[in-house]
């Protein structure tokens, strides 16, 4: 439900076509948005957020929080870089006090009571937690006033995190250098994104990065790439001889044959070949999904993943990858869809995209672990360099 105050008495409209092209074409004062958690992101982007750009124009968001992920929740957590003050003014009552939340266990919290409004009863709040014990997600959100993490999100915010902190190993002189690509051909939810790692004795280290929103131009894809690949080699003189091998995902098209034909004459630059079928890029089905997520959640678990700090990361800006990346890794999850009928199965889907969110950068993360992993077992058939099909042996550095 959205509400417009404007120069005539306040209005209450069910959002529909019409009521976006009313929208953009009058003058609003005030805009409220109830339950602006569930407001679908779209719309806030789309129609919503272009109407702030009228100089009186004011936004008001009413909403219990759901996930620590959703585009409302995020807003509260956006700093307005000019400034470095919040982005919107906020107030967020909590009614569980940090030691519970600590804890994990917010929703038996009864140190805050003294917050419930006058018109609430808090003995009641007591009861109504009772009541509803077997659902600490709606306990935690509706009455304490917390975002609840819904999904069954796969790796462990702790495994997270010491990726993040753990030191990177050092350079090897001229060791390989994997650039595994997502082409962004999940339509306009999708960015195009690429990371590029080492690998050393079973253990993993991104190097570098790039995400390209928004753009569907090939040309621009294949200059980003061949540039970073320049940079990389400009990074390190351990690196200006190395090879690198390049993984393109295939599912719905011929992007991994036109990334070959675009850098074919770039030196020391090969591209990943099927030999089974002779064309290069990766095809992935749901069980090599389920598979790349399996090993990712093992490498994180047994500390054998780690990147390069922001600073020495090779990307344009390494602290918004290091963001992007961190962000997508807590979120991508197990989703769940029941069946149509009675004859039909719950379908499971491994996925980021949760409130906005992409998932392109885990996904190349998780491509790249994977079939390096397998390459460096079965073999891995290059072509590229102005050159026919070459098998590699590169055990050295994969394990």
């Amino acid at each position: 439900m959205l509400h417009l105050q404007t120069q005539k008495p306040l209005y209450r409209y069910v959002y529909t076509r019409t009521m976006r092209w009313y929208l953009r074409h009058s003058t609003i004062q005030v805009i409220v948005l109830e339950e602006a958690a569930y407001c679908d992101p779209g719309f806030f982007y789309e129609t919503v957020a272009p109407l702030l750009l009228i100089g009186r124009t004011s936004l008001l968001c009413i909403s219990t929080l759901t996930g620590s992920y959703n585009f409302y929740t995020r807003l509260f957590k956006q700093i307005d870089p000019t400034s470095g003050r919040p982005m919107f003014y906020q107030i967020q009552v909590q009614l569980a006090c940090p030691k519970c939340i600590d804890d994990g266990h917010p929703e038996a919290c009864v140190h805050m009571l003294h917050l419930v409004p006058e018109w609430q009863s808090s003995t009641r709040h007591t009861r109504l937690k009772t009541i509803m014990q077997d659902r600490p997600d709606l306990i935690q959100s509706e009455l304490a006033g917390l975002a609840f993490d819904a999904q069954q999100s796969i790796f462990r915010p702790g495994d997270i995190e010491t990726m993040f902190s753990q030191s990177a190993y050092p350079n090897v002189v001229s060791e390989d250098i994997f650039i595994v690509i997502d082409p962004a051909a999940g339509g306009p939810q999708s960015d195009y994104a690429f990371v590029s790692f080492t690998r050393l004795r079973g253990s993993v280290r991104v190097i570098g990065a790039e995400v390209l929103s928004g753009c569907k131009e090939p040309e621009k894809q294949f200059d980003l790439v061949a540039d970073h690949i320049r940079r990389l080699r400009r990074a390190s003189s351990d690196w200006v001889s190395s090879r690198v091998i390049i993984y393109v995902e295939r599912n719905l098209g011929h992007e991994a044959e036109h990334h070959r034909h675009a850098l074919k004459d770039l030196a020391g630059v090969y591209f990943r070949e099927d030999p089974k079928n002779g064309r290069v890029g990766l095809l992935t089905t749901n069980e090599i999904k389920h598979g790349m997520a399996t090993l990712l959640n093992i490498m994180l678990r047994e500390e054998r993943l780690c990147i390069l700090s922001p600073t020495k990361l090779v990307c344009r800006d390494g602290p918004d990858f290091v963001l992007r990346l961190r962000e997508q890794l807590g979120v991508y999850s197990y989703q769940f869809k029941d069946a149509s009928d009675t004859f039909g199965k719950q379908r499971v889907a491994l996925t980021g995209k949760v409130g906005g969110m992409k998932d392109d950068i885990v996904i190349a993360l998780q491509l790249g672990i994977f079939f390096t992993d397998w390459d460096a077992k079965y073999g891995l058939y290059v072509n590229g360099a102005g050159s026919d099909l070459h098998t590699f042996n590169h055990s050295n550095n994969v394990h």
